[in-house]
């Protein structure tokens, strides 16, 4: 079956339907059983805050048994009433920098260490909550590294040394017997290390057989595990956390976690909540031309391809237009992708026609393409609405668009706003908007996307001039807020391929709203 190739445009400026269906129908044939067998849709688990408790001591970790949860500041200790939920005790006995805790047979184990001092001094403080006394369980002396976090698993002793600045990626952890006696030792994977800035891992557990370790700011906790040959931890993955980094520590009562945030000074108490992980990934291609003049879309392809992401949303895409060799570019992405594509067609441009895309691993269930208001014969600009199935019941929505370009500002907002009148249709239904929205993150326009929509990444994260980028552009927001998880937001490292850098989002969405 083949639709006509041709673009038509509804009377009233707002469905592109039948190229659409076209280049859906025609990528499914190419891409084969690679479309036609049913997408793996990667299940994760996110940890959302359930409560939280005030303690001006939550300043390096937090810790918890049945009756008492715990602030552990550098040289205290305070114990909290779960249920009166007030300062009942504080600890009594020398300590410079306390790092994390954890119990054991009743006992609260303290990493410790003399930090920023030099030589370093590494002990274990354990801390009796009948009596809050504090004292000194086994003393480290240097051991080339500064302890963060100490744990007992199976028969044990599991401890962090850490490094810091520029030598953070020579941070270790050793395994030790009863006798202290070391029997293994593990560096940590280029991927973790990367994330930590100048800092180290602050905080570390074992659960369900992998080690969950934080860093020192992100709210994130990276999944470990131990290889089973070479002396470098295995990166499993990212999982969101409603606190920073920090320690933290498995809660006995609830069988969740709880840990701190440090700026407000809480102790915060997280469950487990099971979760539907997406790759988004957003770009503005240049129709396939490079910075240096070559027209390759199979340049375009690889590097969208080394992210393997699920849903990927294009700018400035060429359909049979003559400056691209009449070149059916969203088919022919989706062919070199192996993935569902819809095209939405703006602008007839030398024998073909011009817009935007969206790719996808899930099927798309439904799809429209929305004219947006265009002023001062500026170029026409568009939005694809599509709605895609996750399995099962869960379906999301999609935007994929591309604003205008001029200075001022009128243009863009106008269709900000009509954006969010399609967005509202649909208020309960997650949703994530994908393009290149030519404005800055502090613009008027974000601020008509900000009342309704969130960006994942809470950092500004250039993405132009490609050569050394110094503005955002490009985004990926997300509505309503409480459904979606943010795990990782970052742009590629490619300067070549297009005039813009690519943005990766990687989010969760939640099987149910907080």
């Amino acid at each position: 079956m083949h639709a006509n190739p041709q673009i038509e445009t509804g009377r009233d400026g707002r469905i592109v339907s039948w190229a659409c269906l076209a280049i859906l129908v025609q990528s499914s044939v190419i891409a084969g059983a690679c479309l036609a067998d049913e997408p793996t849709v990667n299940r994760s688990t996110c940890w959302v805050e359930m409560d939280r408790l005030a303690a001006p001591e939550a300043i390096q970790a937090a810790a918890a048994d049945d009756d008492f949860v715990y602030a552990i500041a550098n040289s205290q200790v305070a114990q909290y009433s779960r249920t009166l939920r007030t300062r009942t005790a504080v600890s009594q006995g020398d300590a410079e920098h306390l790092n994390s805790g954890f119990f054991w047979k009743g006992q609260l184990y303290c990493a410790h260490s003399n930090y920023p001092k030099l030589p370093e001094r590494s002990q274990i403080k354990v801390l009796d909550p009948k009596t809050m006394r504090l004292t000194t369980f086994h003393d480290f002396e240097d051991f080339g590294g500064s302890l963060t976090w100490v744990i007992r698993e199976g028969d044990h002793w599991w401890c962090n040394f850490a490094h810091y600045g520029k030598s953070n990626h020579r941070t270790f952890l050793v395994q030790f017997n009863n006798d202290w006696k070391e029997l293994a030792r593990w560096t940590y994977p280029a991927s973790v290390i990367s994330q930590l800035g100048s800092y180290s891992l602050s905080g570390g557990i074992w659960r369900h057989g992998e080690l969950l370790v934080t860093g020192h700011d992100d709210p994130v906790l990276f999944r470990l595990s131990l290889p089973d040959q070479g002396n470098e931890l295995i990166d499993k993955g990212r999982a969101a956390v409603p606190f920073t980094g920090q320690g933290f520590a498995a809660d006995p009562i609830t069988g969740g976690l709880i840990g701190i945030d440090r700026a407000k000074r809480q102790l915060k108490f997280a469950s487990a909540v099971p979760s539907t992980r997406l790759r988004l990934l957003t770009y503005n291609i240049h129709h396939g031309e490079g910075v240096d003049g070559k027209l390759d879309l199979e340049r375009i392809a690889r590097v969208i391809q080394s992210e393997s992401p699920d849903i990927v949303a294009l700018q400035e895409v060429d359909r049979r237009a003559r400056r691209s060799g009449s070149v059916d570019q969203p088919e022919e992405l989706a062919r070199l992708l192996k993935m569902h594509v819809l095209f939405g067609d703006n602008i007839p441009l030398q024998g073909g026609h011009y817009g935007n895309v969206l790719l996808s691993r899930y099927p798309f269930v439904s799809s429209t393409n929305h004219l947006l208001p265009r002023f001062d014969s500026g170029e026409q600009r568009g939005v694809i609405e599509a709605e895609v199935s996750l399995g099962g019941q869960t379906r999301i929505r999609l935007f994929a668009t591309h604003l205008d370009h001029r200075p001022a500002d009128r243009e863009r907002i106008a269709s900000a706003r009509q954006v969010e009148e399609l967005a509202v249709r649909h208020p309960d239904q997650p949703a994530v908007l994908l393009g290149d929205l030519n404005a800055d993150p502090e613009s008027a326009v974000l601020g008509e996307f900000r009342t309704k929509w969130t960006r994942p990444n809470s950092k500004i994260l250039p993405t132009i001039p490609v050569e050394t980028p110094t503005t955002q552009i490009d985004y990926v927001l997300c509505r309503p807020a409480p459904r979606w998880i943010a795990i990782e937001s970052r742009v590629l490292d490619e300067k070549i391929a297009s005039d813009h850098r690519p943005l990766l989002v990687v989010i969760d969405l939640l099987d149910q709203s907080k």
